[in-house]
């Protein structure tokens, strides 16, 4: 005890000693405030460096006093931030013993020092990975790199989203939606994808459950063609679809001829490039979601004298609900931001998407960027509430069940 009292003993008198040289060195190197204010400081690291110590754990000890010379560096030799280096060194030296806490320490450093002026953008993306990672680190070594790495990488390709977010004030935002044409067009985007997403499911659904029971030659060209939509171009999709049913068409001069719909150009057309464009996610996810229940019950309740129709609707749909949900939830999020077919087969109405581009073009990213945050702000939103309500469908098999 006597020989730890005196190696603390002899640690602040060297401490002072250096101090009081720096102090006297001539030269604008520390004022006197800022050294007082170092000396303290360093006088608690010396402090949390021999509770370290004390647990008799060599490498700890080497691991602080590398933090320490690192945060020396970088924040006095380097950026000679003396303020800051007081109060990063004093809340390093606080949490060191805590690892959890460090992580998150080191974290702040890297966004809020390191990596301005994208601090904020950084920080919260990398502390959601670094709490992910912390609770699984009992997981095999090889899988829990993969999931960093993954995660990592994952966060890269968000952060432009995330720096959108934060880029406009909530004032600007604010002034941004009391526009009435933003308002408009908003409108326009929620009410046209649900619609489209409305007539999708009309039709797609059925569909799903037959190619979900039922096996033939040619069905996996028919699966194939399902997919056709994803694989085409935005743009070639608006170009086929003003060539069908644009006012230059056969088609499209017949329906204004007959029945006075003109479809290029007005909200019907939306629908129609939207619902080309989301089809292919809901009829996927509802085929996987039908193919999970199992066969043998629809059966049953057939051999009970219930129609087809009947056990439908009692039997696989409810079972299949929640897929289906999450299919029309992937369907309406590709159809509200849809731009490329839009934009050729249906700019007027102005959505959203047509907004923004026609806001860039007019007045570049200062006009359109509140609005684009805006529009992805109100669809994380309704993406988010649509994606836990998933939850809240009645009834679904789960994981547990298979096609038999």
């Amino acid at each position: 005890m006597t020989s730890d009292w005196q190696r603390a003993i002899f640690g602040v008198l060297a401490l002072g000693l250096i101090h009081l040289v720096l102090g006297l060195l001539p030269g604008p190197t520390l004022s006197p405030s800022m050294n007082l204010a170092l000396f303290a400081t360093n006088l608690f690291v010396v402090f949390c460096a021999s509770r370290v110590v004390s647990q008799r754990d060599t490498r700890a000890f080497g691991l602080f006093i590398l933090g320490y010379f690192i945060l020396f560096l970088l924040l006095l030799v380097i950026l000679d931030r003396k303020p800051l280096f007081v109060l990063l060194v004093i809340v390093y030296a606080s949490v060191f013993r805590s690892p959890f806490l460090l992580g998150f320490f080191a974290l702040f450093v890297l966004s809020f020092v390191v990596l301005q002026p994208y601090a904020a953008e950084t920080f919260i993306p990398l502390a959601f990975v670094y709490v992910v990672l912390w609770r699984t680190k009992d997981s095999p070594r090889f899988i829990w790199l993969c999931l960093g790495f993954g995660l990592l990488c994952l966060t890269a390709v968000l952060l432009p989203l995330v720096h959108l977010i934060i880029e406009d004030s909530a004032q600007t935002l604010w002034l941004t939606l009391k526009r009435p044409d933003v308002q408009g067009a908003l409108w326009i985007s929620v009410a046209s994808s649900t619609l489209a997403t409305a007539v999708a499911a009309v039709w797609g659904v059925p569909l799903a459950y037959a190619l979900a029971r039922l096996e033939f030659r040619g069905k996996s060209v028919i699966e194939s063609a399902i997919d056709v939509p994803i694989l085409v171009p935005q743009s070639v999709a608006g170009i086929a679809l003003m060539m069908l049913l644009g006012p230059g068409s056969a088609l499209g001069r017949a329906l204004d001829s007959l029945v006075g719909v003109e479809l290029a150009g007005r909200f019907a057309g939306i629908v129609i490039a939207q619902v080309f464009v989301a089809s292919p996610f809901l009829i996927k996810t509802a085929m996987n979601a039908f193919e999970s229940v199992p066969e043998r019950l629809e059966l049953a309740s057939r051999s009970l004298g219930a129609k087809p129709g009947y056990t439908f609707r009692r039997i696989a749909l409810p079972l299949a609900s929640r897929g289906i949900f999450i299919g029309l939830i992937l369907a309406w999020a590709r159809a509200v931001s849809e731009f490329g077919s839009i934009v050729l087969f249906a700019a007027s109405p102005e959505s959203a998407p047509v907004l923004v581009f026609n806001e860039f073009v007019r007045a570049g990213t200062s006009e359109s960027r509140p609005i684009a945050t805006l529009l992805l702000v109100m669809c994380l939103w309704i993406f988010v509430v649509l994606h836990f309500g998933r939850h809240l469908v009645p009834f679904s098999l789960g994981k547990t069940g298979g096609r038999k």
